[in-house]
Order: structure tokens, then C-alpha cells, then sequence
């Protein structure tokens, strides 16, 4: 019997009493653990209570000897395998960065259990009845209970915020319990003997704290990690297991059947299995019987209730359909509607003018023209696209049930920037199955509805910007042809000029009626032309070939000034310009040039062949203009330094000969006059032909 403090001695009765029963509480928990718990932690946790179970029947079998033999050596197994569960969590949760520190650990309490296992051997019996700091038992059991606090400290330490809710009660019972033998072993060191009351109490700590245990046990079965496998496989392996049960139900009691009366097993049977066949057809293919089933495997399999990659491509696939299947705003609806199993709703839209939010397209719902004015109660739940609105039972706005039925949820469709504010809304209907909504499902829709918001607001800017577009397409056409009307009244003012002098000469009578009938076939085609949108490029038919020489030389027989044609010798090509556009781009440049022409200088047009191009030079001698003008003014729509000008020929000019793959350059120097050099391409030997066979 070791001494105790004041010459005491242990009450062998009560030590019976107390350590029984906390072997008791410590079995009996090595049995439950392994039921509650199935974790990770769960074997790790068993052993250490199996074994604090055991060294608690030790001292009760033997109190007069606590802590020497059996129970020394259970001890010290007890406290290692404590040591054993907190290295076990550390290496769990602490990560990579407190790994090699669970290394040290290890190690270290390998050592001093190995030490202090030695030391309770046979041979070194009666070692503890003298207790001292120089005593290698004492020494060893002080170190590990040292080392157990201390792994329990660092585990805490360094674990993360979300994952201490599954170490701190580990750390605290077994940290604790180390605690009270490092403090009963110092305290004997430094006396000499064994408190009585301090060893029961051991008892009394340890029957009271382990249960704790349990409850870490039970809350480490609560870490749940997604399986190895896709969601897809699971559910699909879950309906498949579903459907293999039920059919076996099915044949059981079609066996039955079989046993009750031959007679008509057969046919019962037969008929039993078909109807199984097709209920499980119609299962498969039923929305809500899908809805509950996923429901079912997602919250019971998997960690978080979606698969953020797959939702996400979901959600990109569905707003990138195609035109034709759906309209954008339908698949905007589903793109929010399919995360939440819902199987309709409606979409609001801000207006144009940035006013009110107006119904543009509903999904499985009756149609209607409402719109939600700045005050509605709707909007006010949204907070500016912060909240997501849930409507219990009846709870949605009257004005909104009564045109859509019962609604689930309204998702706002925020948009940030510039344009920040709510962009429009979403309602659902309620989902085909019981669907539990928590902050998950609410961040998820708040994320989607920031991308469905994007989607609908670049398709928005792309559809005004398409209109602005055909503006100022209609807006180019229109100054072209009132520019080209500008010269057709020119020619008549000068055919009514000349008509007062010359009306009686047949000759001119023929060639005023010639003149009138081409400007009024030239004033219908600029109306056809204005009513008419340019077609693209790429869709335009491959124009009549155009014999440049030809046309320059009509053009200049029609000219009402002299004006000198030049030829070079040879044949020219032809060019892929339409004829109308090529006389209406010349007769422009050689407008301009008879204006800056001084006194009777007659504008001089120079035509060659320069390679696979047709080079037409249409000279003046006017006062010339500065690089300056040219770069900064010439060009530029409706820029001009004539009083009746409009500042549009050159402009013009320049974008038909662009449109036919030519260019316009301009040479000039002041009091040298201008050179207006056309170029144009011919067209090759086989597209030649091809447009030759044409005509």
C-alpha cells in the first residue's frame, strides 16, 4: 500500500466503488462508439475508451497498487492510445502545414511510451513507491501526460474555424484528463506521496468526461465527403436499386399468387410484372418522382447540395441555345428555374427608359401584360437585387397571384457598374418536389441571376445597337440620294436655262426629252433605293461588268462644260462595279472639278491600265488644297467649304469605289489644281467570262 499525504491511507472500498464504475461508463461507451460514430475517428476512439475501461478494472481489481504493475503498465497504454487519437485528428484537420509537427509528435511519444512502458516492467517494481524527479517512471509518465496536453493545445491551435467544432471536445477530455495526471505526478514528485483523494478522483474525472466522447464521435460521423463518383452515377445507381427492389416485391407476390391457384398464376403474373414494368416507366419519366429521388440521393451522399461545375455549365449551356428552340428570354427563365426543380415561371424587364419592370415571357404559365411599378411590394422585397424573396403557402403579392397562380420564389436579376441596380426578376413556380431552401440554394440563384442578367442586358445593348445600326444606314442613304437628287435638279436647271434660247431647234427638243426621261428613271431608282436597305457584301449578287472607257465616254458627251478625255492606247478591262454606282461616283468627282476650275479650262480625264488595274485620273486646274484639307475636311460627311454645298460627293464617292475593292487618292498642291486618281480592279480571265456569260 503506497503512503498518502498525512500519513492516510486509500479507502480501498470507495477506490473499488468509483474505478468499477468507471469501467463501467468506458465499456460500455467502446460499444456505442462504434454503433453512433462509423467516422474515421470512430476505431481510434473505441480503443481509447476500451482501454481507459480496462485500466479502470485494473485498479478496481487491485487498489492497493494503483499505479504499479498491471495498472501501471494499463496506464501508460491508456495515455498513449489518448495521444494516439489526438495525433489521428491533427493529421486530419490541422493540414499540411501542421503535418510535420504531428511528425515531431509522433515520434516523441513513440519514445517516451516505450520509456515508460520499460519502466513498469517487473524488473523496476517499487521504482514509484518513492516518488522523485529522479525516478525514470515518474520522469516518463510526467513526459507523456506533458505530451498529450500539448498535442491537444497545438490540435485546437491549429485547426481551422470550420473544422474545430469536431476537435474541441477531444482536446478538452483527453487534453483535460492529461492535464490532471501531469498534476498528480508533479504534485508526488515534489512531495514524495500520493494524494488518496487526488488518485480516486482520477476515477470520479474520467467516468464523467469520457461520454464526451460519444458526442465527438457522433459529431465526426457528420463529416461527410462526397463519394468518388459523380452525382449522375449515383442517382442513376440509386434508381436502378429502387427499381430492382420494387420489381423483387413485385415477383414475390406474383410467386405468391402463383401458390394461392394454379388456374390463373399465369396470367396474374404476366399481368403483374407488365404493370410493374410500366410503373417504374412512368416513374422514370416523371418530373416530380425524379425531383424527390435526386432530392433524396443529393442530401444523404453528398457534401453540398449541387455540383457548382456542372450547374455552372448547365446554366452557360442553356442561356447559349439555340434561337430557333427557344427565345432568349425562355431560356434565361430555365437557366434560374432547372437549379431548384422548378417547373415554370415568368420574367420581368426593366423598360427601356429605365421605369417600370414589364412581364416579357412566361414558361409553363399563363400569359400576361403586368408590369411592376417602382413602389411595388415585389420590388421592396428585393432590396435592389440584394434578397431573394420566398413566398410561403399564399404570401405572394394579390395582384401577382391572381395573374400567375401560386409563386415560389422571385430571383433578382442585379446588374453591376454603370447600369447597377435591379435589372429585372424572376418568379417560380413551386418545385415538383418538397424542395428545402437554405443559404446554399440562395447564393447559388443570386449567382445565377447575376450571369442571366449579363446574358439579357449584352442581348439588350446588341438589339439597340443593331437599330442605331440601320439608322445610320438609313441615314447615309438618305444623304447620298438627296445629295444625287441635288445634281439631278442641278442638270434640269441647266436644261431649263438653255430651253429659252433653243426650245424651236428639234435637235434640242429630242435631247431634252432625252435629258427628262434619264432624270426621271434616275429619281425612281433613288427612291427604290432609299426604301430599299444596302444588302451586305457577302449577300450582294456579282454585278453587270462595267467597260470603263465606255461609260467615261458617255459621260463626258452628257457633260454641259467641255471636258478633255484621254485613252491610252490598248483595250481596257473590265471592272466588277455596277455601271450606275461607277457613273454616279464620276459624275461626283467631275462635278467638284468643274467647280474649282477657273475661267474655260476644261477638266482633263486621263484613262489607263496599270497592271490588273484601271487607273482614271480626273484632273483641274484649280487653286489646289492643302494636306491639311484633305486629311481633316475633305472626306468628312457633310464638312464643306461651298455655300451650297453638302459636303457629301467626295464622301460618297469614295465609299462606292471602296464597296467595288477600288480606292480614291488625291493629289494636290495649292495654285496647282487637283488630281482625283481613281483605281479600280479588273476582273480576272475566269470571273470575266463568268460575268460575261451572265449578260
Amino acid at each position: 500500500m503506497i503512503s498518502a499525504e498525512g500519513g492516510g491511507a486509500i479507502n480501498a472500498g470507495a477506490s473499488v466503488a468509483l474505478y468499477a464504475g468507471c469501467a463501467a461508463i468506458c465499456l460500455l461507451l467502446a460499444l456505442l462508439i462504434p454503433l453512433m460514430g462509423r467516422g474515421r475517428g470512430a476505431l481510434p476512439a473505441t480503443g481509447a475508451a476500451a482501454m481507459t475501461g480496462a485500466w479502470a478494472a485494473s485498479v478496481a481489481a487491485a487498489p492497493a497498487m494503483p499505479l504499479s504493475g498491471l495498472s501501471g503498465s494499463l496506464e501508460v497504454l491508456r495515455s498513449a492510445l489518448w495521444f494516439v487519437v489526438l495525433l489521428g485528428l491533427a493529421w486530419r484537420f490541422a493540414g499540411p502545414r501542421g503535418r510535420p509537427l504531428a511528425r515531431r509528435f509522433a515520434a516523441a511519444g513513440a519514445l517516451v511510451t516505450a520509456i515508460a512502458l520499460a519502466a513498469s516492467m517487473p524488473v523496476a517494481q517499487g521504482i514509484l513507491d518513492a516518488p522523485s524527479f529522479g525516478s525514470l517512471a515518474i520522469i516518463a509518465r510526467i513526459s507523456l501526460s506533458l505530451l498529450v496536453v500539448l498535442l491537444a493545445e497545438n490540435l485546437y491551435r491549429n485547426t481551422s474555424e470550420a473544422a474545430r467544432w469536431h476537435v474541441n471536445l477531444p482536446c478538452i477530455v483527453l487534453g483535460g484528463l492529461a492535464a490532471f495526471d501531469l498534476l498528480l505526478f508533479a504534485e508526488a514528485a515534489m512531495s514524495r506521496s500520493f494524494t488518496p483523494a487526488i488518485l480516486d478522483a482520477r476515477a470520479v474525472l474520467t467516468g464523467l468526461s469520457m461520454p464526451l466522447l460519444l458526442v465527438a464521435a457522433v459529431r465526426d460521423r457528420r463529416i461527410r465527403r462526397d463519394p468518388p463518383v459523380s452525382r449522375e452515377v449515383v442517382f442513376h445507381g440509386a434508381t436502378l436499386l429502387l427499381a430492382g427492389g420494387f420489381l423483387l416485391l413485385v415477383g414475390a407476390a406474383a410467386e405468391l399468387l402463383r401458390h394461392i391457384d394454379p388456374a390463373w398464376s399465369t396470367a396474374a403474373q404476366a399481368s403483374i410484372l407488365a404493370a410493374a414494368v410500366m410503373a417504374i416507366g412512368v416513374a422514370a419519366t416523371t418530373g416530380s418522382a425524379r425531383s424527390r429521388l435526386r432530392r433524396l440521393v443529393v442530401d444523404h451522399f453528398f457534401t453540398a447540395r449541387y455540383d457548382y461545375r456542372r450547374e455552372w455549365l448547365r446554366c452557360v449551356a442553356t442561356l447559349a441555345g439555340r434561337a430557333d428552340e427557344a427565345p432568349a428570354t425562355l431560356r434565361a427563365i430555365r437557366a434560374i428555374a432547372d437549379a431548384v426543380d422548378s417547373p415554370g415561371g415568368a420574367l420581368f424587364l426593366r423598360e427601356a427608359d429605365g421605369g417600370r419592370l414589364a412581364c416579357v415571357a412566361t414558361w409553363n404559365g399563363p400569359d400576361c401584360a403586368m408590369a411592376l411599378a417602382e413602389d411595388h411590394a415585389l420590388v421592396d422585397a428585393l432590396k435592389d437585387g440584394a434578397w431573394i424573396a420566398e413566398f410561403a403557402g399564399d404570401g405572394a403579392p394579390q395582384d401577382l397571384s391572381l395573374a400567375f397562380g401560386r409563386i415560389w420564389l422571385a430571383v433578382p436579376l442585379p446588374l453591376h457598374g454603370a447600369d447597377r441596380g435591379l435589372f429585372g426578376v424572376v418568379l417560380l413556380w413551386p418545385p415538383r418536389a418538397p424542395f428545402a431552401t437554405d443559404r446554399e440554394v440562395f447564393d447559388l440563384l443570386r449567382t445565377l441571376g447575376r450571369e442571366v442578367a449579363m446574358f439579357l442586358a449584352e442581348r439588350r445593348a446588341a438589339e439597340t445597337l443593331a437599330e442605331q445600326r440601320r439608322l445610320e444606314d438609313y441615314a447615309k442613304r438618305f444623304a447620298f440620294v438627296a445629295h444625287d437628287v441635288k445634281t439631278v435638279a442641278s442638270q434640269l436647271r441647266l436644261l431649263l436655262a438653255n430651253a429659252e434660247e433653243n426650245i424651236a431647234d428639234p435637235e434640242f427638243q429630242r435631247d431634252m426629252l432625252v435629258t427628262v426621261r434619264a432624270s426621271a428613271g434616275r429619281i425612281d431608282s433613288l427612291i427604290a433605293r432609299l426604301r430599299q436597305p444596302e444588302a451586305p457584301v457577302q449577300a450582294r449578287e456579282a454585278p453587270e461588268p462595267c467597260a470603263p472607257g465606255a461609260r467615261l465616254r458617255a459621260l463626258v458627251a452628257a457633260r454641259p462644260r467641255p471636258v478633255r478625255l484621254d485613252e491610252d492606247a490598248g483595250a481596257l478591262g473590265t471592272i466588277a462595279m455596277d455601271p450606275e454606282r461607277f457613273d454616279t461616283a464620276i459624275m461626283h468627282l467631275l462635278n467638284n472639278a468643274e467647280e474649282a476650275s477657273e475661267g474655260a479650262e476644261p477638266v482633263r480625264i486621263r484613262v489607263r491600265q496599270q497592271g490588273n488595274r484601271v487607273v482614271i485620273d480626273i484632273t483641274d486646274r484649280g487653286q489646289g488644297m492643302t494636306p491639311e484639307f484633305i486629311r481633316d475636311e475633305l472626306f468628312r460627311p457633310f464638312g464643306t467649304a461651298k455655300p451650297d454645298g453638302t459636303g457629301i460627293g467626295a464622301w460618297q464617292a469614295r465609299d462606292l469605289l471602296r464597296a467595288a475593292g477600288g480606292d480614291l487618292v488625291v493629289l494636290s498642291h495649292l495654285g496647282a489644281g487637283t488630281t482625283m486618281r481613281v483605281t479600280l480592279p479588273i476582273l480576272s480571265g475566269t470571273s470575266q467570262r463568268l460575268q460575261e456569260d451572265r449578260a
